[in-house]
């Protein structure tokens, strides 16, 4: 009696783990992660986020570390100032970027080159009735509003800087996106349990009926 109890146990037990492993949730695929170091605070985005931009030799996408975005703030912060020099749309109402830095909150998105460099693309936004959950939304594109809007490139394997882009004069207007589609839900047929389960994660076939 006593062994049969601890076998029908054991059954219970093991159940448990594989309706907790069938409903395990997957990590989002537009997945966004929002980061903070010494004078800067934005949002990363992952490789799989659509983006209207390339870079020179793109050869794909990576999603940049924590490390690898305050690698790059390191850099922009200490060389901004020498690539700003000329002060593109810049003085007057509108400001100097170089002299303003920790006013502007970040996007991160990160590319690959032919040469298997990892390039940060970083987008500057100083726009006050933005709200944080429109800026963990999309990249946000932008014309006008001069030294308010500015991106760059970080090649963290040269440790170089390019590409600086201040938008122009004028009154700033952000470019429309289509709305990203996220992950189809599924329910499971052969449980009244309501919990959901995603796609993109690898099931036997068995699994698979939904």
């Amino acid at each position: 009696m006593r062994k049969a109890l601890i076998v029908a146990i054991i059954a219970m037990l093991a159940g448990g783990r594989a309706a907790a492993q069938e409903y395990m949730e997957a990590v989002e695929k537009w997945k966004v992660a929002e980061v903070w170091g010494i004078n800067y605070h934005g949002w990363s985005f992952h490789q799989d986020w659509e983006v209207d931009f390339t870079v020179e030799g793109q050869d794909g996408r990576f999603t940049p570390t924590d490390a690898e975005i305050a690698e790059a703030e390191r850099l922009i912060q200490k060389r901004i100032d020498y690539l700003n020099r000329d002060h593109v749309n810049q003085g007057g109402m509108c400001p100097i970027i170089d002299e303003h830095m920790h006013k502007y909150r970040r996007q991160y998105v990160g590319f690959t080159n032919d040469r298997g460099d990892h390039i940060v693309w970083v987008n500057f936004l100083w726009d006050d009735d933005l709200t944080d959950e429109k800026l963990a939304s999309d990249v946000l594109l932008t014309t006008g509003g001069c030294g308010h809007f500015w991106h760059l490139q970080c090649n963290l394997a040269t440790r170089k800087l390019c590409c600086l882009e201040v938008n122009g004069t004028g009154d700033v207007h952000y470019t429309p996106r289509a709305p990203k589609k996220a992950p189809r839900i599924s329910r499971s047929r052969r449980s009244g349990n309501q919990k959901v389960r995603k796609t993109g994660i690898i099931h036997s076939e068995a699994d698979k009926q939904f």
